[in-house]
């Protein structure tokens, strides 16, 4: 049960619980004298509809407002119907990337009363004064790009609770130098600078008041890189024993004063997402994203060699990529050993003009969240389907550590291609198994041996002793009949 009566709930759900709303406190902290009428509320993961609803309803809010992502789009609009069932007179507002360029494919047409598109601070406070007041309601509502100088720091809105066990999402800036024709940053091309004394003050006071996972949301982090190198030697200096830090990097030419930034962190404490996104400097340009693959490489080794955690990403079913020259450049992204390596799959994002595409290309994607694309006129949907399925196994068999050594052993056994041989592996673990989802590290250590063993020939002996070596380096208890094999 919820135990505060709020007149404003601003709510959401989240990937996990381990993530914050970053919008929600942005849109609080520009409350002003409505700020201590209202409450947040954040569930997670995928939530049954009636308790989110009935949660909400216990706070027997006047105003609700909703935001609306890729991750929850789904289960959103069924929230709605039980909130406006309950409360017709409940006042509802939706905002988020969801319902921002564009709700025909949503089923929010008629649910809320306010839908609000784009950056939502400077309209939150005259919706909710408006609604209090009982006054009409625009219909749609195109809120402006925000300057730092009009806007209240979201910072404070973090409770002691959030900073002892959840990520702390904050940001330097808004907004992205490129633009990928897949990503809705592109929409509105240029990056805003929050002041650089604000950004100190404000994160300073976060560390100081004892938060210790802090990722920073900027889209490019380094589009300004001594700008970036200033702030992350801020972080290192601030960080707390047990702190990490997490950003987004594009890859650039060698940059010493960044590099020297992100050697100042303790080994581990700084993880940095890089996005290749992908090899192919034709499909690059075809997006109009800047072709990264003659410096890539050289950046990732700089990251590593300076202890810094890379986390990079490639994109599979960009228009004109093949199956060929993606694996290509998976192979040789595997080989540089990145810390994680996610395999995304294309997505058209509401609004991205990636969709211009996809006559010539032959794009095709599901229409349902997370809109990924199902088939290319380069990429069967055959042959689509099974690096969907990869991209999960990927995670289970690298991306959480559990099983290098033993794909090690593939790579080398299966003709020297990382992506050939775990496609192969995956259709053998999809085969064994019929899902991709909700399997236990020996459920899948089973299916490795079999493949490598009875479809590769690789010697029993070895391949057991390297699915040891990965349970041991897990640090968890082999399973009995690994034991005594």
């Amino acid at each position: 049960m919820v135990d505060v009566r709020s007149d404003i709930v601003l709510a959401t759900i989240n990937a996990g619980y381990a993530h914050c709303s970053l919008a929600l406190r942005s849109l609080r902290a520009q409350l002003g004298p409505f700020r201590e009428q209202s409450s947040l509320l954040e569930f997670h993961g995928q939530p049954d509809a009636d308790r989110v609803a009935r949660t909400i309803l216990e706070c027997h809010p006047r105003v609700c407002a909703l935001g609306v992502y890729i991750w929850n789009a789904a289960l959103i609009p069924d929230v709605i119907v039980r909130l406006k069932l309950a409360r017709p007179d409940l006042v509802v507002l939706v905002g988020g990337p969801e319902v921002s360029y564009g709700t025909a494919h949503l089923r929010l047409l008629t649910s809320p009363d306010v839908i609000v598109a784009g950056e939502g601070e400077l309209v939150i406070r005259m919706l909710v004064e408006r609604a209090l007041a009982g006054h009409t309601l625009p219909r749609h509502v195109e809120a402006p790009s925000p300057q730092w100088e009009q806007l209240q720091d979201p910072e404070p809105e973090y409770t002691a609770e959030d900073l002892a066990h959840r990520v702390i999402y904050v940001e330097s800036s808004r907004g992205c130098p490129y633009s990928c024709e897949y990503c809705l940053s592109c929409l509105s091309p240029g990056v805003r600078y929050r002041p650089e004394d604000r950004v100190r003050q404000a994160w300073g006071e976060l560390l100081g008041r004892g938060a210790r996972r802090i990722k920073v949301v900027d889209r490019t982090f380094n589009a300004d890189p001594r700008r970036a190198a200033r702030l992350l030697k801020f972080l290192a200096a601030h960080l707390p024993p047990d702190g990490c830090v997490q950003v987004e990097m594009v890859p650039q030419r060698f940059h010493a004063e960044l590099m020297d930034a992100v050697a100042a962190f303790r080994p581990g404490a700084l993880r940095v997402e890089v996005g290749i996104q992908t090899y192919n400097s034709e499909v690059a340009r075809r997006i109009r994203r800047p072709a990264f693959d003659a410096v890539a490489d050289g950046f990732i080794r700089a990251l590593r060699e300076r202890g810094a955690v890379v986390h990079a990403d490639l994109i599979a079913g960009l228009p004109g990529e093949t199956p060929d020259s993606f694996a290509a450049g998976f192979d040789r992204l595997v080989r540089l050993e990145p810390d994680e390596l996610q395999l995304n799959i294309l997505k058209h994002l509401p609004g991205a003009p990636i969709a211009r595409h996809a006559a010539e290309w032959g794009l095709q994607f599901d229409p349902h969240p997370p809109y990924a694309v199902l088939e290319t006129r380069t990429w069967s949907r055959e042959a689509m389907a099974a690096v969907h399925r990869m991209s999960r196994y990927w995670d289970l068999l690298y991306n959480r550590g559990r099983f290098r050594r033993s794909l090690s052993l593939l790579w080398s056994v299966a003709g020297g291609s990382p992506f050939h041989a775990t496609i192969a592996l995956s259709e053998a673990l999809f085969e064994e198994l019929g899902r991709t989802h909700a399997i236990a590290p020996e459920e899948i250590a089973r299916v490795i041996l079999r493949h490598l063993t009875e479809r590769l020939g690789c010697s029993r002996e070895i391949v057991l002793e390297r699915l040891r070596d990965d349970f041991r380096a897990a640090g968890v208890k082999l399973p009995r009949w690994l034991r005594t094999l």
